[in-house]
């Protein structure tokens, strides 16, 4: 996504790979050398020797999005550690935005559901935008086309919410597909999606988003009191944007609780609190953390 000709911003691009850039001052890459399929713990080495770099390029500003991508080996590496250097400017609006795997993705939830929880030690405001919740209503449609999808709704929160303010806490973004015509049904498909992955009942605030310059007002009018009837005692905010691309489009922004982690974290309520899972910046640099002893979960879930 491009952000920077839309919004006042600018940016930096942290890579596992070489880029060719013409702003290559933008441009910061994690040199992994000749490893091929990097473990989790390579790369976070690797990306310590860049911390530096990033704390000069982000001190002339004030407030700072990060952007990244749990799905990934790199980004589940190194977003809990790139929170924790900038976290130290205390100086600094820090909001991220991270994007998780799909549902299928079975062997990511885990690196997925460890990088998010420590992610948000580091970090309050958090915006999570979850593939498979989306996947929901696109399953037909090409993976660069769900990627494109992904990609507007980034741009269409940030943009709004640079004219007035970011989400506070812990969100959670749902989105309809790309082939609806009316918002209602746009509507519809972005609730059905939502209530699958939190309890309604739950949700502290809602941020609605929708997209259709030439809908009926009364149709809008609606959709937003239905959403006040789903969620009536949840704090609401509202925003009605012009859409030049002519697509419908309707977004659902929820602020809940970390409760949502172990959703992608399947070891979430198994592990003892006293122990460390998976790394901790500060302590895994040279060697795996060891936990004493690994219950046999195997035996321990087996159906009889």
């Amino acid at each position: 996504m491009d952000l920077t000709n839309k919004v006042n911003s600018d940016y930096v691009l942290l890579t596992n790979s070489a880029i060719k850039s013409k702003d290559s001052d933008r441009v910061i890459e994690v040199n992994i050398g000749n490893i091929i399929n990097p473990s989790p713990e390579i790369i976070r080495k690797a990306f310590l020797d860049t911390g530096n770099d990033i704390l000069r390029k982000i001190s002339e500003y004030k407030s700072i999005i990060i952007i990244g991508n749990l799905a990934s080996k790199f980004g589940a590496a190194i977003l809990p550690i790139l929170a924790q250097i900038i976290g130290t400017e205390k100086k600094l609006e820090i909001v991220c935005v991270v994007f998780l795997p799909f549902g299928f993705e079975k062997e990511k939830l885990f690196r997925c559901g460890v990088s998010l929880s420590l992610l948000s030690g580091y970090i309050e405001n958090i915006i999570v935008i979850d593939n498979d919740a989306v996947l929901r209503n696109s399953e037909e449609i090409p993976l660069e086309e769900h990627y494109n999808s992904i990609n507007q709704v980034v741009s269409d929160i940030i943009i709004e919410s640079l004219n007035k303010c970011f989400p506070l806490k812990f969100n959670l973004v749902t989105t309809s597909g790309n082939n609806i015509l009316k918002i209602k049904d746009a509507f519809i498909d972005t609730m059905a999606s939502l209530s699958e992955k939190v309890n309604l009942s739950q949700v502290q605030k809602y941020s609605l988003y929708l997209y259709q310059s030439s809908e009926k007002i009364s149709i809008i009018k609606n959709v937003i009191e239905s959403m006040n009837n789903l969620l009536p005692h949840a704090e609401q905010d509202i925003n009605l944007a012009l859409n030049r691309s002519g697509r419908t489009r309707c977004h659902i922004l929820v602020k809940t609780d970390h409760k949502v982690i172990s959703l992608y974290d399947p070891l979430n309520h198994l592990i003892p609190k006293d122990n460390v899972l998976d790394f901790e910046p500060e302590i895994a640099m040279d060697e795996g953390v060891k936990l004493d002893k690994i219950r046999d979960l195997e035996s321990t879930l087996a159906f009889r």
